[in-house]
């Protein structure tokens, strides 16, 4: 999949952009950290249930901050061509990944 770091690590340098890229990639490492606890418990645990919970409370408040600022945001900070290969990039990756 389109690495975090293709969409978020331009935009750090951008004054404008730059505390919500930071904020995007540590809701992405608090994710990936979900993730590997999600693995590492066994599901019949209660534990297990309780981080698949938080994972879906962080990916839904995560979707709804990049499609109601971010992507808007960055909209304006990317050249055309630098949506264009972004694009391209994600085609790519989901063409690879069906």
């Amino acid at each position: 999949m389109l690495k975090k770091r293709a969409l978020y690590s331009p935009l750090i340098d951008n004054d404008m952009m730059q505390e919500h890229a930071r904020h995007g990639i540590a809701e992405h490492h608090e994710m990936d950290e979900l993730i590997e606890k999600i693995d590492d418990t066994d599901m019949d645990s209660p534990a297990w249930l309780t981080y698949a919970k938080q994972l879906c409370d962080k990916v839904e408040h995560h979707l709804k901050d990049e499609e109601h600022s971010f992507f808007q945001l960055a909209g304006k900070v990317f050249t055309e061509l630098q949506k264009t290969e972004l694009a391209k990039e994600y085609q790519d990756e989901m063409k690879k990944n069906r």
